[in-house]
């Protein structure tokens, strides 16, 4: 283990006290979609309810200085309490509760790290984390995140959730698609905000030299994903109820920063893996279906429309630099197609990517810059798909997302021989 992990004195002292452990929960404790004590119950219920007789530990980070005297209060609770809360159910074994304590707020990369490094230790054989932007902590999400590492051995489980058929455009229409094409695992949520995840994959990852790197520090669940699947252990996708709404609407530029940036880092860093890799394969899945559900929506898609128009003409020397001159001739031409029958083609979109993709690993430009270049045409996709799918059914947009999938494989070729042909890098 690196000599700079995020172990100090009293956390090392608490691990001491708990020793191994079959299971273990972490989870952020600034969340506040999920006050410490509820996330303590919601913990504690699943242990009860579907572990109990196994060893088990929670994990909770906290931020000195501003919920410490909530979170001490929830992993100091007594057992009577626990009793009345729990209506008289209880483990067999006791449930140990870790602190961890930060100066400020942990990114999402030393959360994880720190998360590593105690499964490690305490030698867990099945672990689940909670970002600090999930909605699905309750008992029955936690145990099925849980059950498929535990129970069946699998290596990585990555949740399924219903949605609205206009919510998680980009991990539906990018995302998934891609590296589902590029790394051969069908896992749709490789950008999960709560995974499970086995002892040993947790050992292999903790052991890996990317601490350092910005796309583990802002987005390490995309690596650990689709790390599982470039060293091919067992990987899972397990059904844990609707994805809750955002409380903010971020921005789209910061988004595609965070998860485009890193998975063209992931493409980087596996390439050997993914350049000999011809074939996908779906991952086994647990639980009902992810239907869509269809309640209107009120996002604007004339102003959508407009952003894409303008932002492909104002950063056409940058597109310049990094699209296939055909490929950014048709995209040029689709800003001059009336609004209400523009469609940004299956085949166009793919190939646009693909070109990111190449130009990122080459370098043609700032890598920041050039995924920040890639918001106008995910507008122009994006516009196009509300248009196109405006009364569709779910099972109408899950067909045409198969078909996505589809062409995405079928360009893989095209990505191959981009990435391996030397490109001209410019300022």
């Amino acid at each position: 283990m690196p000599e700079d992990t995020f172990l100090s004195d009293d956390l090392l002292r608490q691990l001491m006290s708990v020793g191994e452990v079959d299971l273990l929960v972490g989870v952020s404790s600034h969340n506040s979609a999920n006050p410490v004590g509820q996330a303590v119950q919601a913990i504690e219920q699943s242990y009860q309810q579907f572990f109990p007789r196994q060893r088990v530990a929670i994990v909770l980070f906290d931020v000195e200085g501003q919920t410490g005297a909530n979170t001490t209060n929830a992993t100091t609770q007594s057992s009577e309490e626990k009793r009345a809360q729990t209506h008289g159910i209880t483990s067999l074994r006791t449930i140990h509760r870790v602190l961890v304590t930060f100066p400020g707020i942990p990114s999402p990369g030393v959360a994880l790290r720190t998360t590593l490094a105690i499964a490690d230790l305490v030698r867990t054989r099945a672990c689940v984390l909670f970002s600090a932007n999930s909605t699905n902590l309750n008992p029955e999400s936690i145990g099925n995140l849980l059950r498929p590492v535990y129970q069946e051995k699998f290596d990585f489980s990555a949740p399924l959730y219903t949605r609205h058929k206009f919510q998680g455009l980009l991990m539906r229409n990018l995302l998934y698609p891609m590296s589902r094409a590029v790394f051969g695992c069908g896992m749709r949520e490789v950008f999960p905000a709560e995974w499970g995840f086995s002892g040993r994959l947790a050992s292999y990852c903790l052991n890996q030299d990317v601490w350092h790197e910005e796309a583990i520090r802002v987005q390490p669940e995309a690596w650990m994903a689709l790390t599982a699947c470039a060293t091919e252990q067992r990987c899972c996708q397990v059904y844990v109820g609707k994805k809750g709404p955002l409380t903010t609407v971020p921005d789209i530029v910061d988004v595609l920063r965070q998860t485009v940036g890193a998975l063209f880092w992931c493409l980087e860093k596996d390439q050997e893996f993914w350049l000999e890799r011809d074939h996908s394969q779906d991952v086994p899945t647990f639980g009902t279906a992810h239907p869509l559900t269809t309640e209107p929506t009120d996002m604007d898609r004339h102003r959508i429309f407009e952003m894409f128009r303008t932002g492909v003409t104002d950063l056409e020397p940058v597109l310049n630099s990094i699209l296939d001159p055909e490929t950014h001739a048709e995209i040029k031409n689709m800003t001059l197609i009336e609004e209400g029958k523009f469609r940004f083609k299956p085949d166009v979109w793919v190939r646009a990517l693909y070109d990111f993709a190449a130009s990122y690993h080459h370098e043609v430009i700032t890598r920041d810059h050039l995924v920040q270049a890639l918001a106008p045409l995910y507008r122009g996709m994006t516009h196009s798909y509300l248009l196109e799918h405006a009364d569709s059914s779910p099972a109408e947009i899950e067909a045409a997302n198969e078909m996505l999938c589809s062409e995405f494989e079928l360009q893989k070729p095209y990505l191959r021989e981009r990435w391996k042909t030397k490109m001209e890098v410019k300022s």
